[in-house]
């Protein structure tokens, strides 16, 4: 990307963006300091250790996944099995499963149905891409020209599929929950205040960049 002004625009999607993406005791220091998550290479390091991303090919073929697909299309799959079968199969649906991970991503989907935008999680893909394309820049593994084109990517998906920041934000805390057993199904009702003040926040990206 060479106009600056084209950048400077984009940017304001990219911090709304990924001010999400650092939830636990830290989530509303940057929430509210967005200019800060990508500060700490070894913060960097430890995510994508634990993500399983060790080097340039490794995030490429995360970003490329997470954008064509993600955990989107999983949770869509098991929301229209939940949604198509009545209630009484569906409270029985994953009783005979001992996997915990699709055990718990049942529970989140059977938390949230007919409660979900109709792209569902997409918002949790989108911030993650933008996340690790950035933090990937950070870390080297990407070139500065590799990490905009993946942005630019995602950028018009993310206009097209939501119409404001309030559905995204829910988007992508389901997500959250979805991916991760160590947030439980209540998450987005404990934050409920969190979520409200960050469209109110001096976190003013979310302003600056319009999805109606």
């Amino acid at each position: 990307m060479t106009d600056t002004a084209a950048q400077k625009a984009l940017n304001d999607y990219v911090e709304a963006m990924t001010s999400l993406c650092i939830v636990g005791k830290f989530g509303d220091y940057f929430l509210h300091n967005p200019e800060m998550i990508f500060e700490r290479r070894s913060v960097i390091r430890g995510l994508f250790n634990f993500w399983s991303i060790t080097d340039t090919q490794g995030l490429k073929q995360n970003l490329e996944w997470t954008i064509a697909e993600g955990a989107r299309k999983e949770f869509a799959e098991l929301y229209s099995r939940l949604t198509s079968v009545s209630e009484a199969e569906r409270a029985s649906i994953g009783h005979n499963t001992d996997d915990p991970t699709h055990k718990h991503r049942l529970s989140v989907v059977r938390q949230y149905l007919w409660r979900m935008p109709t792209v569902g999680i997409a918002a949790h893909d989108y911030s993650m891409a933008v996340y690790r394309a950035c933090a990937g820049r950070k870390l080297g593994y990407l070139t500065e020209q590799e990490k905009w084109a993946y942005i630019e990517e995602v950028i018009p998906m993310v206009k097209k599929d939501f119409s404001s920041w309030k559905d995204y934000l829910y988007s992508f805390h389901v997500g959250a929950v979805f991916t991760s057993h160590l947030l439980n199904a209540d998450y987005i009702n404990e934050n409920s205040v969190l979520l409200t003040k960050l469209l109110f926040s001096r976190n003013d990206s979310f302003r600056r960049a319009s999805l109606s």
